[in-house]
């Protein structure tokens, strides 16, 4: 076969194969061991079943924290000649996972990808050959997967650039093989948005009968069914990619989030409703949690590559000279090799080599709210997110709906509140720690550099900086491309000596897979360069 599977234009129905990481799906989806018969709502759940979207330890330790995480320093990078080379095993793993299930195994930490593409292609096949009076109790289905599918989507054109995407999958969907054809970046993104507008419009106009109700909500285990939540996750993830193309095509960007912001009833979001310092990021936004079973941390993931130790952009720039609250709750000062504890709060400067012996002199992240933490949410997209992408709307193009100011400050409210709902979900605390209150955060945002004054440039790189602190270790995919896309928080890049590999890369490299085995990739090899730039950032 020639390793025909490692072509993603023939990814056949690997959803059918898949198999289940834990015995609390069995009720959700196919495991082959049981049937070889795949059904549509199963086939759903499994797309949920996503380690790409959970903090799982595969996904961070080689994707988020050594690449994206350092790369926008979310991650302390080590300071070696080859930090911003490529690891290339990774970021194949990356490209098949979307491509094809890999979550076969036993071993959660290894399961990965759920084949969203390879899963959904299955579901389109099922769908139509359903009869007509069968398919609204599926509707439901396809739509929901169509916005998860669209979502990643948009991920992965915000690593690579141009990907196969209408072609991909075509064996299983029509019985055909064909090297997929890598389509045009802005194009592919311009379909993700209008199909994202037509799903969050047939939510919004659609009420499902009584079988979909309730195999939806049987099935359904990120947003247990909810129809609003559903509405509210499409709109905002329009958003986001809105915001994202925003540089680059203003106009549009401009017009479809004005008509979200002043449509809160036909367009609701994932904002919080509105509330600050008392919101619950459990219930308002959209978190893939981690199975009651499930008993691993991200404790290996920070320290075999010595991630754990503190940003020193991130703590000693743009938190300390603030008094930042959620300081305690990201980080520990550190205990020293002759066991007493370090005096303060202090990142390792960013140049000093990452030496066993002086990393103990500094702060690491959290043991509680981070790499000890077993109970870690997948992040969807959530309030603070929400809250600071209106700001920044509000801020450059003075649309109605809210204010700028009224927006950073609700986000950074919730962003605190936020941070503190991932340390106390954790059952096994290593400090005692109370949440912030009201009036603390209050004084903390009159802070001449908190504060929502000076020229409008000034304001939006407040808004951007906080944000990149918001998505922090955990969201480090999303840091890494708001970076790019804005240029905020200005960190200081250290070029390293390596030639060709000075700066870190706009965008991944194609697997080598993809190269050997897909004929299309001649239609993008001189596109295929570290320096290449993604579609929606400046020039």
């Amino acid at each position: 076969m020639k390793k025909i599977l490692i072509n993603i234009g023939c990814v056949l129905a690997l959803s059918a194969s898949m198999a289940g990481c834990s015995s609390q799906l069995d009720d959700y989806y196919v495991d082959p061991d049981k049937t070889t018969t795949p059904t549509i709502e199963k086939l759903f759940s499994a797309i949920l079943d996503n380690n790409r979207a959970r903090p799982n330890y595969s996904e961070m330790r080689t994707i988020q924290f050594p690449m994206c995480g350092a790369y926008c320093q979310t991650i302390a990078i080590q300071y070696t000649d080859d930090r911003y080379i490529q690891q290339a095993d990774p970021v194949k793993s990356l490209w098949n996972d979307y491509y094809r299930p890999s979550n076969q195994g036993t071993d959660i930490n290894y399961n990965t990808g759920n084949g969203v593409m390879a899963q959904y292609r299955t579901m389109q096949r099922l769908y139509s050959n359903l009869p007509l009076d069968e398919r609204p109790n599926f509707q439901i289905f396809m739509m929901a997967g169509k916005a998860l599918l669209l979502d990643q989507t948009a991920q992965m054109i915000d690593y690579f650039g141009d990907i196969p995407y209408t072609e991909a999958g075509s064996l299983d969907l029509t019985n055909t093989i064909s090297n997929a054809k890598f389509q045009d970046q802005k194009e592919l993104y311009d379909s993700v948005l209008i199909g994202l507008k037509d799903i969050a419009d047939w939510f919004t106009g659609t009420t499902p009968n009584a079988i979909a109700t309730a195999s939806f909500s049987a099935q359904d285990y990120l947003m247990k069914g909810s129809i609003d939540k559903w509405r509210r996750y499409v709109n905002s993830i329009r958003l986001r990619y809105l915001m994202r193309i925003s540089m680059v095509d203003e106009a549009r960007a401009r017009t479809e989030v004005q008509e979200i912001l002043a449509n809160p009833i036909l367009y609701p979001l994932v904002d919080g409703d509105g509330i600050g310092d008392n919101y619950n990021p459990g219930n308002t936004d959209i978190l893939l949690q981690q199975f009651t079973n499930y008993t691993n941390s991200l404790k290996d993931a920070f320290t075999e590559i010595r991630a754990q130790v503190a940003p020193d952009f991130m703590l000693n720039t743009v938190m300390k000279p603030v008094n930042d609250p959620r300081i305690p709750f990201m980080f520990d000062k550190n205990v020293r090799k002759d066991g007493t504890p370090n005096k303060d709060y202090a990142a390792m400067k960013a140049t000093e080599q990452r030496q066993a012996d002086s990393m103990y002199n500094y702060a690491s992240f959290d043991s509680t709210t981070y790499f000890l933490n077993t109970k870690l949410p997948g992040i969807y997209i959530s309030a603070p997110e929400v809250n600071f992408l209106k700001a920044e709307a509000f801020e450059r193009w003075g649309l109605t709906g809210g204010t700028a100011q009224q927006s950073y400050e609700l986000a950074i409210r919730q962003a605190i509140a936020f941070v503190y709902h991932l340390y106390n979900i954790n059952p096994n605390k290593y400090e005692s720690l109370t949440q912030p209150s009201t009036a603390t955060v209050s004084n903390f945002l009159t802070n001449a550099t908190m504060a929502y004054t000076g020229d409008s440039n000034t304001k939006l790189g407040k808004i951007w900086t906080q944000k990149w602190l918001f998505f922090g270790p955990l969201q480090s995919r999303q840091a890494w491309s708001e970076w790019r896309r804005t240029g905020f928080p200005q960190i200081t890049v250290i070029p390293a000596t390596r030639t060709g590999y000075e700066l870190p890369p706009n965008r991944f490299l194609y697997p080598a897979s993809e190269v050997a085995y897909n004929s299309s990739y001649e239609q993008v090899r001189a596109k295929d360069t570290r320096d290449a730039k993604i579609f929606w950032m400046k020039e």
